[in-house]
């Protein structure tokens, strides 16, 4: 693991700031670490704990009485209990370092990236910064989905992020010719701005809109003083096209150990998994 991956690794995420607990509604506090209450069955619950410390695990009998524990090291490697499972989070992600100027940010990304981004610059695509204009997201996410065939939240989902606070949250949106052919969700949290969703067009592909926008955010993000970009999420396996275009700016790849179930109620448990499994046989 390089240096840069260390340090990033050793700030707070955004997922465990007060912003985005408020965000998700019902959690526990528990040591340095928020947890969020999801319901079961027979009023059951477990606690989600995404990008914690570590050493908050050891207190979560003592606060609360969950099924079980679903939880997120933030570090690259957990040697503790617990049963790997399925992720939540990204395992691995590209983070830019933004204590770099811009000539050599540029100068970091592949060719065909600072080509794309001249090229939108060239063409005339305008970038807008307003979290009122969450409509033009959603069509394009609608549009995104449609032809990527990805998983999507539901519209309200987008709508509490891009309502709650445009210091925290902001919908970057890039234009051409009067039309919304791309934009993002951008999460800006010391020391560190977040990559949260994006969607585009099916039209106006050739203008390279994604690109700019990309690069504006970065570039605002260095503006606030922040020290890192986090692209959210790379997986060559499962997202190749995303992951290529992400890598194209340059940047650190960092890894994460995963997610993991830590049992408190083992046959609550079992009757969980079971359940899992049958929905999912269903579907």
């Amino acid at each position: 693991m390089n240096e840069l991956s260390t340090k990033f690794q050793l700030e707070p995420s955004f997922l465990q700031s007060n912003q985005w607990a408020k965000i998700q509604g019902p959690n526990v506090k528990i040591g340095r670490s928020f947890f969020f209450r999801k319901p079961l069955f027979f009023r059951k619950h477990y606690l989600y704990g995404p990008r914690i410390n570590e050493l908050d695990l050891n207190a979560v009998k003592k606060n609360d009485r969950p099924v079980f524990v679903r939880f997120e090291p933030n570090s690259p490697v957990w040697n503790g209990a617990g049963i790997k499972t399925i992720p939540i989070q990204p395992a691995k992600t590209i983070i830019l370092d933004l204590t770099k100027d811009e000539t050599d940010l540029l100068a970091a990304m592949h060719q065909k990236t600072r080509y794309n981004i001249h090229l939108a610059e060239k063409k005339g695509v305008k970038i807008i910064v307003d979290n009122t204009r969450l409509e033009d997201f959603l069509a394009l996410m609608n549009a995104t989905t449609e032809r990527d065939n990805f998983f999507a939240h539901s519209d309200n989902y987008y709508r509490t992020l891009a309502n709650f606070d445009s210091d925290f949250i902001q919908l970057i949106l890039a234009e051409y010719e009067g039309q919304v052919i791309a934009a993002g969700l951008f999460c800006f949290y010391s020391p560190t701005a977040t990559y949260l969703h994006g969607a585009s067009a099916n039209e106006f592909r050739n203008v390279m809109a994604p690109y700019l926008l990309q690069w504006t955010a970065v570039k605002r993000a260095k503006s606030l003083g922040l020290k890192y970009y986090d692209f959210y999420g790379i997986d060559a396996r499962k997202w190749p096209g995303v992951t290529r275009f992400k890598e194209g700016f340059g940047g650190e790849e960092v890894n994460y150990a995963g997610t993991f179930d830590l049992v408190l109620q083992p046959g609550l448990y079992f009757i969980y998994r079971l359940l899992r499994l049958v929905r999912r046989a269903i579907h």
